[in-house]
């Protein structure tokens, strides 16, 4: 994958008269490439690259394949096409034209499928050298460790929750991203840090009851 190529067709999608910038994200939420103005906030991109990992799996399920949408906000609009396993990303002035966009994105996304694909793995290598005898790690004072840090109870929930999608073996980009949809929050913004929300927790269980079949 070449970033400059990457950067190069991002390009051409902001010369479009009202495109603000651009980017690329990959199925698990990451950032592939991006072409923003300065005065976007540095972390937005990797938010809306999680939002998309969580939410987008579940529209098929809803209104049957996706090739592009779009959601309008108060300064701008959001032009979203699927590129491959993951999407691309389209900041537009809200007087943007979306024709002239959607055309645009529609010769773009065939060569940035193609700039996404995995390389073809390595030849296997030889058999390894003969590991080195590990030097014994010096013990530790119990009185210096401190006390792991207690998930809260939304964190965990999350936990029970990908043990059935597991156990299960549902598609868990697909499952994750109706569970996200049905309660208004992405799985993926929770972590050992969420403080606990009684309400949040009520929705998220509710959303995992009604996909999962089953109460985590």
């Amino acid at each position: 994958m070449s970033a400059e190529a990457l950067g190069a067709l991002l390009g051409q999608l902001n010369a479009v008269p009202g495109v603000i910038g651009s980017m690329v994200s990959g199925d698990r939420g990451q950032v592939l490439a991006q072409a923003f103005p300065a005065q976007v906030d540095a972390g937005a991109p990797a938010r809306a690259a999680q939002v998309l990992a969580d939410h987008a799996a579940g529209l098929p399920a809803i209104g049957g394949p996706v090739a592009m949408f779009s959601m309008r906000f108060g300064n701008g609009r959001l032009m979203v096409r699927p590129v491959g396993a993951g999407h691309l990303l389209v900041l537009c002035a809200p007087t943007v034209n979306p024709q002239p966009l959607a055309l645009v994105a529609a010769a773009t996304a065939p060569k940035l499928e193609q700039l996404l694909r995995p390389a073809a793995p390595p030849p296997l290598p030889g058999p390894p050298p003969a590991p080195t005898p590990a030097r014994p790690t010096p013990a530790v004072p119990i009185a210096r460790l401190a006390p792991p840090p207690q998930p809260g109870r939304l964190h965990q929930l999350v936990q029970r929750i990908e043990a059935v999608i597991a156990r299960k073996k549902l598609d868990p980009f697909r499952t994750r991203g109706a569970i996200s949809m049905a309660a208004g929050v992405g799985l993926r913004a929770i972590d050992e840090a969420t403080p606990d929300d009684p309400v949040l927790q009520s929705r998220l269980e509710a959303a995992a009851l009604a996909v999962l079949g089953e109460t985590p």
